[in-house]
């Protein structure tokens, strides 16, 4: 690898806007190119971080035919990442795929199939990784701290969270609701910090309940009419059998009767030696961590003073991308990683649907 920063593109400036700021620190990619339908954020975010006006596009091949790109971010609607992926790949660039990596298993795997064709990295931004908080956590396990862990309890949930406008509540562009939304990040978080130990079974259940009333909607009154197509879940919970023998209880919501405002990431491990919790209410960074274990035969609780130092989320994601591409190292969200996310969450849309235990047998190799 040429020690010449990577030319960076980005495609859809949504939650682009985020990847922007790891292409334009200091860790080996320059941002030459951008891509959006709306024209105002096109050019407010190339004016941000000095991309030229002729590198600026509203068609994302034209983008790829021109630009001459080695790493790309594609964070379109979900229903749009298998066909926006493969096309950089073929174009020759190397690709970070915005979660969920695809709406099936069928095009996540033709993803997978067109990075090994292209000889290409595909990446997927597992951003919740990289907080300071569920490092430490992971180093803790790595550190044998909590032994064995023989069960998991991850979950995302918000009191009003679901989108009022776009295309979130259209299952045909975002392949699901609050699961696929919030759950495929705490099902990655956790998966991770397992160590990826494979997924036996899956079961699965999801209801929608508030979204097509109008309800607890963001920047909606109660009971205003819904001006957009509602037809995904906006609430499940899933109980996935590992392939260590661990087990793991997955929840998300996007709407629940509970504290007002309340928004939730909590995961709890629990393990032979120890157990530890993540809760991190409304995006907080302080007091997140508890570790319970005995010492001397008597209960302890650890509460971890964690320092926030140096980039974390996208800047850090894609700080570690750049660092692993230049030394030559496996990519640290790979797409393997992301294909067994979107086995797990169709298998529990499925499960749902079919009132029944979906067998898989897969890993993230």
């Amino acid at each position: 690898m040429t020690d010449k920063p990577l030319r960076a593109g980005i495609i859809g400036l949504g939650i682009g806007a985020a990847h922007a700021k790891g292409y334009g620190g200091d860790y080996g990619a320059e941002l030459v190119a951008l891509c959006d339908l709306d024209d105002t954020r096109l050019r407010l975010l190339a004016s941000e971080y000095g991309v030229k006006p002729e590198h600026c596009y509203h068609d994302y091949r034209q983008m790829l035919a021109e630009a001459k790109l080695d790493i790309v971010s594609v964070c379109l609607p979900n229903a749009m990442h298998a066909e926006a992926t493969i096309a950089a790949l073929e174009a020759g660039a190397h690709v970070l795929c915005e979660k969920p990596m695809a709406t099936s298993v069928a095009q996540a795997q033709q993803m997978m199939a067109a990075a090994e064709r292209s000889q290409r990295q595909l990446m997927i931004a597992y951003n919740h990784r990289y907080r300071a908080d569920v490092m430490w956590i992971r180093r803790m396990i790595k550190d044998g701290q909590l032994g064995q862990i023989y069960h998991a309890h991850a979950a995302w949930r918000r009191e009003t969270g679901i989108p009022g406008s776009g295309w979130f509540g259209n299952k045909q562009m975002s392949g699901g609701g609050a699961l696929i939304d919030l759950g495929v990040h705490v099902l990655d978080m956790t998966m991770w910090l397992l160590g990826f130990p494979g997924v036996k079974t899956v079961s699965g259940d999801t209801h929608m309940v508030f979204g097509q009333r109008g309800l607890k909607t963001w920047g909606r009154r109660p009971g205003q009419p819904v001006e957009t197509a509602f037809d995904v879940d906006d609430g499940a919970v899933g109980f996935i059998r590992l392939g260590d023998g661990s087990n793991m209880v997955l929840e998300a919501t996007w709407a629940e009767h509970r504290q007002p405002q309340d928004d939730l990431i909590r995961v709890e491990l629990q393990g032979t030696e120890g157990t530890v919790v993540l809760n991190i209410a409304n995006y907080r960074r302080d007091d997140t961590l508890r570790m319970y274990k005995e010492m001397e035969g008597e209960p302890v609780t650890v509460i971890p003073a964690i320092r926030w130092e140096g980039p974390h989320g996208h800047e850090a994601l894609i700080m570690d991308i750049l660092s692993a591409m230049r030394a030559g190292l496996p990519m640290p969200t790979d797409g393997a990683q992301g294909l067994m996310a979107v086995h797990v969450l169709e298998a529990m849309y499925r499960s749902s649907h079919d009132g029944r235990e979906i067998e898989l047998n897969v890993g993230a190799e």
